[in-house]
């Protein structure tokens, strides 16, 4: 591949970023375009009026941050010529990919749709890359020219830990193909710099604002299967925990939000039982039909009630009580009981109710929600690896930054219908009386 030959892309948070000549095949398919459609942020546009932005740029926000935190960990390695070059085009690819699997409104579909089907956005893309005519070519006519094939750009796409990823071969002397999956998938990889640094700007947030991610980029280093990070950049990592943790309290789970997700998944349930989006899930060639418009394009479904609530902001449901819980590790009974899953506390709280003779039901006059907020951005038990004294030394995320950090916060909230009833916020009230009684309630 020629990197000399691009087309510049003018992105509002990085400036002028490049596409290489050879991605046009990828970025012009209709699967890809479809991105376009499909808003990063789901409906919090209707809380944030800004957050507009869409799967399409962070895709394509994410390329860039990898081919700069590849070419600065390759460069200290003294890798150099052709051999940087086929690690450059290669991680682009992945970074553009790595989104091709979510559906309509983002994560509220992978929840509502994919996970029931034991599929996510990361299986799905996988999944699309293998069986999209037009894609998988795409692909195939960039990665062949390096003695890949299509297959392992899909295993890299669905992996879950270091010891799934495909590439492995040995990187000069100073690592091998395995540290990759840290660019991607670690604790300040790509995806999350840039998802942080695009949602803050677009929702108008700021948590992100000052995470310097090039200082971060400048002090990685490739050591053996890992990507570490030299310690005078170690400020950085806790500006991406703290941006983080706020994004997620203030955007990402934002009462309101929520409010509107829950309704949004009510939507895609009913479309699944009554038009059902197995022929597109089980079809690639379907599957670039789906986006955020497509759900609503017919005239039936924007005659449902969930449909006109959200064409109309009418949203229902409104947060009566909160509760917000520090888990540290070990926590025990607390972590447990949070742990629940938000079926089982619904059902739970509709029998108080029921005994208390309030026959509401779940799902439809109240909803419980059970958001849990992990420090470790990407995966549990995140190792961040850190060069000091020339050593590399591993370190929990949570054990980075200033603050005391625990190992998660766990917020437990009830919304209620506008139409139900009073009476439920006592039964909540002695319901988690447990949860009040503990030192990490607050």
């Amino acid at each position: 591949m020629d990197l000399g030959r691009y087309k510049i892309v003018k992105d509002p948070v990085y400036g002028y970023v490049r596409l290489y000549e050879h991605e046009l095949g990828i970025v012009d398919t209709l699967l890809f375009q479809r991105l376009r459609r499909v808003k990063q942020l789901g409906v919090a546009h209707l809380v944030y009026p800004g957050a507009q932005h869409t799967r399409f740029e962070h895709s394509i926000g994410t390329a860039f941050i990898a081919e700069e935190m590849v070419r600065s960990v390759l460069d200290k390695a003294g890798i150099r010529g052709s051999d940087l070059e086929r690690y450059v085009v290669i991680s682009r690819v992945v970074a553009l990919l790595h989104d091709i699997g979510h559906g309509p409104y983002s994560h509220t579909f992978e929840e509502y749709v994919l996970y029931p089907r034991n599929l996510d956005h990361e299986v799905m893309a996988s999944r699309l890359l293998s069986g999209h005519e037009e894609l998988a070519g795409a692909v195939e006519r960039i990665v062949s020219e390096y003695g890949y094939g299509v297959d392992a750009i899909a295993a890299a796409l669905s992996s879950k830990s270091v010891e799934e990823w495909p590439f492995r071969e040995a990187m000069g002397d100073a690592g091998d193909e395995r540290a990759l999956f840290y660019i991607f998938k670690g604790a300040f990889c790509s995806d999350l710099i840039d998802y942080l640094l695009r949602d803050s700007y677009f929702s108008g947030a700021g948590y992100a604002d000052s995470i310097d991610w090039r200082r971060l980029t400048h002090f990685m280093e490739l050591r053996g299967p890992v990507v570490a990070v030299d310690e005078r950049a170690l400020e950085v990592l806790d500006q991406v925990l703290i941006a983080r943790l706020f994004m997620f309290s203030t955007v990402y789970y934002h009462k309101k939000v929520r409010a509107a997700e829950k309704v949004v998944g009510m939507l895609l349930q009913r479309y699944d039982e009554e038009l059902g989006f197995d022929s597109y899930v089980e079809d690639p060639e379907a599957y670039q039909e789906l986006d955020d418009y497509y759900v609503l394009g017919s005239t039936s479904v924007r005659g449902w009630d969930e449909a006109r609530w959200l064409l109309s902001r009418n949203i229902p449901f409104k947060a009566v009580e909160e509760y917000k819980l520090l888990l540290p590790r070990g926590s025990g009974l607390l972590e447990s009981l949070v742990g629940l899953s938000r079926r089982y506390l619904e059902q739970a709280l509709e029998e108080a109710l029921r005994r208390r003779g309030l026959e509401l039901v779940a799902g439809k006059d109240f909803f419980v929600d059970t958001p849990k907020l992990p420090l470790n951005p990407m995966l549990s038990d995140e190792e961040v690896f850190i060069v000091r004294g020339g050593e590399v030394v591993s370190r929990n995320v949570t054990e980075l930054t200033w603050l005391h950090a625990p190992s998660s916060i766990a917020v437990v909230r009830l919304y209620v219908n506008r139409r139900t009833v009073g009476g439920v916020k006592e039964v909540v009230d002695e319901f988690l009386k447990l949860m009040r009684g503990t030192r990490s309630f607050y």
